[in-house]
């Protein structure tokens, strides 16, 4: 496996650019500011999550979950872990918040629960390299680990954590880097897509009809996009992922500063952005709360952050595959 220091880390992420203003979000086909979150409690925000209610929950590098109104007011923080990184979420209900919970200098991290009533944190497993996203299964929790280039189950009862899957398209091999990352399921839980940061690729695995994994394959490569379309910028950063409901995947493009559609057979369909104050700075995980979405932005920057916003009704005016 290969480690990375919190420098090299931060070096191959840092961005320098200023926060902007926020500006009130009308439907439109490019993002627009939606709630600010640079702040000392809240800032840099990287997994979000969504309550029936419409509530927006964001995890980020303050160690804290904040938790967002249908209106874009943070109405409480629930603090986790000061100093720690917390990356990707999955909200139970019932059960409560599943995060990845990494140690402020990314040696190590593990999962855990935040009852949402009570604010209390448990921890389910722990030995990850680097855990960062979350989804479930069949009552599962698979968890991508970014430095193991590796998905790993959890049994959220008993903490009991296995591989899954483990493979040389997992591991990091670039920048910023950040192997395995985002999750998803196919509406039929046949395929789990994962996103590979470091070289800009969706991989999909097969799911066995016992639960194993299968075989894997690279479903979408942002070099190859480039090539054959004559573009940049395709899956730069492939971060968090998530389906809509006619099947197509939706890509935090953190290095692009863009969210970008695929199809069903891996066609870059989509590029959405912002601009001026309203631009995308590190955008790291998408949501969609009815028609419409939701990303976190990264930043990197001492206490940068914001949630963007795009109508969904956007997504039906697709530009040409490629």
């Amino acid at each position: 496996m290969r480690r990375w220091s919190i420098a090299a880390v931060a070096a191959a992420l840092m961005l320098l650019s200023a926060q902007p203003v926020l500006a009130t979000h009308t439907r439109t086909d490019a993002f627009r500011n939606f709630a600010d979150l640079a702040t000392p409690r809240c800032h840099n925000p990287e997994g979000i999550e969504a309550d029936a209610a419409g509530n927006l929950y964001a995890a980020g590098l303050s160690g804290n979950v904040c938790v967002v109104s249908p209106s874009g007011t943070v109405t409480r923080v629930i603090t986790v872990a000061a100093g720690h990184a917390l990356l990707g979420e999955l909200l139970v209900p019932g059960e409560g918040m599943y995060v990845a919970d990494n140690n402020g200098d990314f040696s190590g991290g593990r999962i855990v629960r935040v009852n949402l009533t009570t604010g209390t944190v448990t921890e389910i497993s722990s030995g990850f390299a680097a855990p960062n996203a979350i989804e479930r299964r069949n009552g599962l929790l698979f968890v991508s680990d970014s430095f193991a280039g590796a998905v790993y189950t959890v049994n959220p009862a008993t903490g009991a954590k296995a591989l899954w899957k483990q493979d040389l398209l997992l591991q990091p091999d670039g920048t910023p880097p950040f192997g395995a990352n985002g999750l998803a399921f196919d509406g039929k839980g046949r395929y789990l897509y994962v996103a590979n940061t470091s070289t800009d690729r969706i991989l999909r695995i097969a799911v066995n009809p016992n639960g194993s994994a299968g075989d894997i394959s690279i479903f979408a490569d942002g070099a190859a996009i480039n090539a054959r379309r004559g573009t940049t910028g395709a899956l730069d950063g492939a971060d968090g992922i998530t389906f809509d409901k006619s099947g197509m995947l939706w890509v935090s493009a953190n290095q692009a500063n863009e969210v970008q559609v695929l199809s069903k057979t891996g066609s870059l369909i989509k590029r959405f952005a912002g601009s001026g104050d309203d631009a995308l700075v590190f955008p790291a995980s998408p949501i969609f709360v009815g028609k419409t979405l939701y990303v976190t932005n990264l930043y990197f920057g001492a206490f940068g952050g914001k949630l963007s916003v795009l109508g969904r009704d956007a997504g039906a005016r697709n530009d040409a595959g490629d």
